[in-house]
């Protein structure tokens, strides 16, 4: 299900390409994902930079297929075309797109704490505000396209969410105590994420591993790690993120682990997937 717009916050489509200084940008008030749409966009040849922005999911994803809650007209559901020449290291494309969509939420929302919670959550006071989703396109050993998908609550406010959500959930409005425009959130969250995601290192330099311990939300919290679908959680503690993007995690009982995926949850905040 797809309704195509004119218009995104007030702006027509070719101010927003004014505005953000490329061509390719697609509007939807109504889509099922934005990554899918931006997927196929690829698939046909759109060039890297191709932006789909929509004011409504009715399919939003987040990370291993859970559904994104996509209210219209409350939050920035964006996804972004890359065309990388060599992808080295896929996890360190959600870390750093993480990374950057924090440092954008928080040049607007001052006074609560902004985090990134390891591998792809966008964490606001402690509560999830947002997702980021890679999803790479392959021919061989040669990486086709990568799209990335960002999503964050922007205007919804408590009891918009739906009941299981409402105690793990935020938006930048409730977070801030003000409305937080989604234009300029979009200006930030793009200037961001493609000057990190533009030229993908194969690792982390010392420089980004002390930014990343800055906003590291899991850094020395008690955490359970289920590391397969259905196993028994691991329980311990997190103690960082390495030079290649893994979870360093010290269990209860054995050594330490790098942890490249998994389902994980802080034990005194219980911060479900959704």
């Amino acid at each position: 299900m797809s309704r195509k717009a004119s218009r995104w916050e007030g702006q027509t489509i070719q101010a927003l390409r004014e505005r953000w200084d490329r061509p390719n940008i697609h509007l939807h008030s109504l889509i099922d994902s934005t990554n899918e749409h931006a997927k196929a966009l690829a698939d046909d040849g759109a060039p890297a930079g191709t932006i789909v922005l929509a004011d409504m999911q009715s399919g939003g994803r987040g990370l291993g297929d859970r559904s994104w809650y996509s209210q219209k007209g409350a939050g920035l559901y964006l996804s972004l075309v890359f065309r990388p020449q060599e992808l080295a290291n896929p996890l360190l494309v959600t870390l750093l797109a993480g990374l950057g969509t924090a440092r954008a939420v928080e040049s607007l929302v001052r006074g609560p704490r902004v985090s990134v919670k390891w591998p792809n959550d966008l964490i606001v006071d402690d509560r999830k505000a947002g997702g980021i989703l890679s999803e790479v396109s392959w021919q061989g050993s040669a990486v086709n396209h990568l799209v990335l998908g960002i999503g964050i609550n922007v205007h919804n406010r408590s009891d918009d969410f739906p009941e299981p959500l409402r105690d793990i959930a935020i938006s930048l409005d409730t977070a801030s105590g003000r409305t937080v425009s989604r234009l300029e959130l979009a200006d930030q969250v793009l200037d961001e994420v493609e000057d990190r995601c533009a030229n993908l290192p194969e690792a982390l330099d010392l420089e980004l591993l002390r930014e990343f311990d800055d906003y590291d939300w899991l850094r020395d919290r008690r955490c359970a790690i289920e590391t397969s679908p259905g196993s028994a959680p691991v329980r311990g503690t997190a103690v960082g993120i390495g030079p290649d993007g893994a979870l360093l995690f010290r269990p209860d009982k054995g050594a330490l682990q790098r942890i490249t995926a998994g389902r994980i949850r802080a034990e005194e905040l219980a911060l479900p997937d959704y």
